[in-house]
């Protein structure tokens, strides 16, 4: 899976951050023992078992590749990108935006000089950049949300995560990451498939800064390598779950390869 962006499409800050999430892990968690699920909440257990397969190595990173639509300024545009992500750590999001008449490129990063959003039309023109505090507050919700979404490994007990119970079909899982814990409410079917995903997120551009309802919603699973389920398909947005849910939706995503650990490159 040749995934990793360069410095001129990305930006230097994103190629050099995907380089430091994208490495083996300093020590490693093992297999996943089912065993450690007991007196977990009842849709954590579901999840899980269907998920992450018994014995299954227990990856701290993913890499991604994907197609969809992101709403900017209210108009869809469609988009391919790549992705990185190290539980607890980090992540890159590199797209290509649009097509031959207007096109953008650049990364979202977030690791462990920091969060940055770099992006230029037709690779020339710098359209958005930014960094600082917000936007790193903003990129640890992301990271926990996706994480959620990406990779079930990081979810289990062995591996930090804390779960706590909602009812049959929700529950919280608490993951660990570079601003602190956060909270993530899951809705999972009877089937063990995640349906749903929501958290507080801190947006950056509201005014002021603050945070807001976020989530997802899954409509298909993807079988990733070793028989792992991820989130397949879906829609992403801010109001999650309140009257602006339509209107806060922004992103249609499509996983379309997927692959744990580091790179042979890494």
């Amino acid at each position: 899976m040749d995934d990793r962006p360069s410095a001129r499409t990305a930006g230097r800050f994103a190629a050099s951050t995907w380089a430091a999430l994208d490495r083996p892990p300093g020590g490693a968690l093992g297999s996943f023992d089912p065993g450690t699920l007991e007196g977990l909440p009842e849709p954590a257990v579901r999840l899980l078992t269907v998920a992450v397969p018994s014995g299954a190595e227990l990856h701290r990173v993913v890499r991604l590749s994907m197609r969809g639509e992101i709403s900017l300024g209210g108009r869809w545009m469609p988009f391919r990108a790549t992705q990185v992500l190290r539980a607890s750590v980090g992540l890159v999001w590199a797209p290509v935006v649009g097509g031959r008449l207007v096109r953008f490129v650049g990364a979202d990063a977030l690791g462990p000089d920091g969060a940055r959003i770099e992006f230029r039309l037709h690779g020339r023109i710098p359209v958005v950049r930014g960094s600082g505090p917000d936007i790193a507050r903003s990129a640890h919700g992301r990271l926990a949300a996706e994480t959620v979404a990406w990779l079930p490994t990081a979810l289990t007990p062995q591996a930090g995560a804390r779960w706590a119970p909602r009812d049959r079909h929700r529950a919280t899982v608490t993951l660990p990451g570079p601003g602190g814990p956060t909270d993530v409410e899951v809705v999972v079917d009877d089937d063990g498939a995640l349906v749903e995903l929501g958290l507080m997120r801190w947006n950056d551009a509201a005014h002021p800064p603050q945070l807001v309802p976020f989530g997802g919603s899954v409509d298909a699973r993807f079988e990733a390598p070793g028989a792992v389920m991820v989130a397949g398909s879906g829609t992403v947005g801010w109001e999650w779950g309140t009257r602006g849910e339509a209107d806060g939706r922004f992103f249609r995503y499509e996983i379309t390869e997927v692959a744990f650990g580091a790179s042979p490159a890494g």
